[in-house]
């Protein structure tokens, strides 16, 4: 039954104030955190492979996986061929810090 309720419920898509808020706060998270700086500073306009990447920033592995999967999940961040490349809004973002 509960799934018939769920169905009734119109798809409410955020307004677009909303949705830029959210970006915002997302940027934010991602820029005041210093090992997200730390990373996107390493990465730079010309990218890095993970062991470039965990020898300069002297990561635990744990730790460098989680920071790079919210930058990724955030789109600040993409892989391509095994190599870290920051996307048009890692670039602003670096531009920042």
């Amino acid at each position: 039954m509960l799934d018939d309720d769920l169905d009734d419920l119109p798809d409410v898509q955020p307004s677009e104030r909303e949705r830029v808020k959210a970006e915002h706060e997302l940027a934010h998270k991602a820029a005041s955190h210093p090992i997200r700086r730390q990373l996107i500073r390493a990465i730079g306009a010309f990218g890095a492979t993970r062991s470039e990447l965990l020898e300069s920033t002297e990561l635990d592995e744990k730790v460098f996986k989680y920071h790079t999967e919210f930058l990724i999940n955030g789109e600040f961040l993409n892989i391509i061929e095994d190599k870290y490349f920051l996307s048009d809004r890692g670039i602003e973002l670096l531009d920042c810090i």
